[in-house]
């Protein structure tokens, strides 16, 4: 008996000593947050147009994680199974798969790792928006994974899963009014004199009385903010107004402060159609506004707020503004 209850102990022991070793060893004990944000957010992206995402990873715990990886494949529309095109990212090129895969080395206790993914969005003028709210799913789904590889036998890989989801803004006139009235998008890029950055539904009518558009100048960027988010909102049976979001750099729509290319000499050009149907009998568009003050040609000397130009097509029955400035904002006439 003496005998059995000593192979029993030892046995106990070995066991013992097992579960320490897994316990010592195994990447259980890491903390870590992954968040992932779609720029211009909530989310929400125009056909055609680029996306961007803000994903971060804090190291919550008291030791350094090795081998940071971020890996990212192409957000998926859900309704078709379409994919985004890789842009550009903050960590450099996606593979020849299209998927992002980003080694950050090191991440230090309480250190937060950021990477900036750009995508665009598969064009479609005849295809229909979706929105998270009306049809309950995630229209255009991201995912990201962050990894620790510690590189050791006895501790393995560790992940760290995130998603987000963004509306689908279409331009068919089969669109919910709420799509047609409004465009999202990420610029990484001025756009050519005459060009547009971004735009609403340019097939003006008198159920679709305004169709928005603006042209960037050029703007600096850094190395994890690679563009500008953008959006236009219109208002449902008004044409008489427009409001616009270009966001400062590293900021988000449409709460973010604002862009101000007065610094750099340059400005936006706005450009408004408007249907003369869609307006009060007999009204004539002779005066604009931004920010709730008449734009002048004291506002045009002094801030380079101005007004380019304002016609009325009398064939197509189809005003046309032409507006300058050097920060976004809320336009009406």
């Amino acid at each position: 008996m003496k005998h059995a209850r000593g192979r029993l102990l030892v046995a106990c022991l070995v066991v013992a000593a097992s579960a320490v070793a897994v316990a010592g060893g195994s990447a259980g004990n890491r903390v870590g947050t992954p968040t992932l944000e779609a720029v211009p957010g909530p989310g929400a992206v125009s056909y055609g147009e680029n996306i961007a995402y803000t994903a971060s990873f804090s190291n919550d715990g008291n030791s350094t994680f090795t081998h940071t990886t971020l890996t990212m494949a192409p957000p998926v529309i859900q309704a078709t199974g379409e994919t985004a095109t890789f842009v550009k990212s903050s960590c450099g090129p996606a593979n020849s798969a299209g998927v992002l895969v980003c080694d950050l080395g090191n991440l230090n206790a309480n250190a937060v790792a950021r990477v900036t993914v750009v995508w665009n969005v598969p064009a479609g003028d005849s295809k229909q928006g979706c929105s998270r709210a009306d049809s309950g799913t995630d229209c255009l789904l991201a995912k990201t994974t962050w990894q620790i590889n510690e590189n050791k036998s006895t501790n393995g890989n560790e992940t760290f899963q995130q998603s987000a989801g963004a509306d689908l803004i279409g331009t068919s006139p089969q669109d919910p009014v709420s799509n047609q009235l409004r465009a999202g998008g990420y610029e990484v890029t001025s756009c050519a004199a005459g060009g547009s950055s971004l735009s609403t539904n340019k097939a003006v009518s008198k159920s679709n009385p305004v169709a928005t558009s603006f042209c960037l100048p050029d703007f600096v960027t850094d190395t994890i903010d690679l563009g500008l988010a953008t959006t236009i909102t219109e208002t449902a049976g008004s044409a008489r107004t427009s409001e616009v979001c270009v966001a400062a750099l590293g900021q988000n729509c449409p709460a973010g402060s604002r862009a101000d290319f007065g610094t750099s000499g340059g400005v936006i050009t706005f450009t408004f159609l408007v249907s003369a149907d869609a307006l009060p009998k007999n009204y004539k568009i002779e005066k604009v506004f931004h920010d709730g003050h008449e734009v002048t040609s004291a506002t045009c000397a002094a801030d380079n707020e101005c007004v380019t130009s304002i016609k009325l097509d009398r064939k197509t029955g189809i005003w046309k503004i032409v507006t300058t400035a050097e920060t976004n904002g809320s336009w009406d006439w």
